[in-house]
């Protein structure tokens, strides 16, 4: 029998964590039998720790559980792929490994996606510090269906990136068949993966439901990808959205939404790119500032007359900044400035 729902969960050296989340996909009111848990070791360097968790998840419940083993690590983007390679659920959902579903999750998706012909149910995080805390269910308002019928109206979607319909992938179901279908992936092997997936989800999907529950819960790691040391992903971000525009222009997309595609690159591939770093801590050198300018005006070389990033430019100091540095000459002087400016207004 088909299973309703897919979990897909990327684990990398997550033994101490693992038990929890597999626990709660276990205990889901959807049942055990409507669900299968894809759980894909991306090659961990702890003694085959993870691994062990895993495997002894999967003997345990051999109808439910499937242990998945990567040879080399391909980040979080690149288990999830191999791990969708696997499913075969209605739907799909991930789940990070230090991070845990309620037990509702799965039957107020499936029963969201299934009322309301939904492609794509989305929800809400809770972000918390303590791994050994209890969340219990908790509704935040009104749920919503969005209908993407019109050139219009996908416009309008493409260009929300609020906290309740955001670029992230954790917080949503999936129809399985609309990610097949599509061939839509993850950029592989980098950090800050998740856009390089929703992007082309939000081109092709046709009606989203808005569920408004906190559901996911999320544990702030002190060693998780973005609060840990970037090292040599510290400007995966930008690649990770030229990727983006090189993959929608072969979908033939980007011509078609090519203002709005301009205004999220200008948002969240170049000036989210200088505010992460700066948030870090880093000082950018001339090299890496010029590397991203010239990556912004390649791009999108008219991008300064783009009507949605003037109308955000007369009302944010940050992004009027952020135009400023496009039109910079870099020098050792102007360099060391700027990095003054970004640290006031970041």
């Amino acid at each position: 029998m088909k299973k309703k729902v897919s979990v897909v969960v990327p684990c990398y050296n997550a033994a101490r964590y693992l038990k929890k989340c597999t626990e709660y996909l276990l205990c889901q009111t959807i049942g055990i039998e409507n669900m299968e848990v894809i759980l894909v070791d991306d090659a961990s360097t702890d003694d085959g720790e993870t691994w062990k968790v895993i495997t002894e998840f999967e003997a345990r419940y051999p109808d439910s559980i499937l242990a998945v083993s990567l040879g080399q690590n391909m980040r979080q983007g690149g288990a999830r792929n191999v791990g969708v390679s696997y499913a075969s659920g209605e739907y799909l959902v991930f789940c990070d490994a230090d991070d845990w579903l309620l037990e509702e999750t799965l039957e107020h998706c499936y029963d969201a996606a299934e009322k309301y012909n939904a492609d794509v149910v989305e929800f809400l995080i809770k972000n918390i510090n303590d791994h050994e805390s209890f969340v219990g269910l908790e509704k935040a308002g009104e749920s919503y269906l969005i209908e993407l019928d019109t050139e219009k109206q996908r416009k309008g979607f493409l260009l929300d990136t609020s906290v309740q319909l955001s670029l992230g992938s954790q917080k949503k179901l999936y129809r399985l068949s609309l990610i097949q279908e599509n061939h839509i992936k993850f950029v592989e092997h980098r950090i800050f993966e998740e856009p390089s997936f929703m992007l082309p989800v939000r081109l092709y999907e046709k009606r989203h439901y808005f569920l408004n529950e906190y559901l996911y819960i999320c544990y702030l790691s002190l060693d998780s990808t973005v609060r840990g040391e970037w090292g040599e992903h510290k400007w995966d971000n930008p690649k990770v959205w030229m990727h983006i525009m090189e993959e929608l222009t072969e979908r033939h997309s980007l011509e078609k939404y090519y203002e709005e595609l301009e205004y999220l690159f200008f948002r969240h591939g170049f000036s989210l790119s200088v505010r992460m770093a700066v948030q870090k801590g880093y000082v950018l050198a001339k090299e890496e500032l010029e590397f991203l300018v010239n990556m912004m005006l390649r791009q999108f070389p008219d991008v300064r007359d783009n009507q949605y990033v003037r109308s955000d430019v007369s009302n944010r100091t940050w992004l009027r900044l952020m135009i400023t540095l496009l039109d910079l000459n870099f020098t050792e002087e102007s360099v060391q400035v700027v990095n003054e400016m970004l640290r006031k207004y970041v």
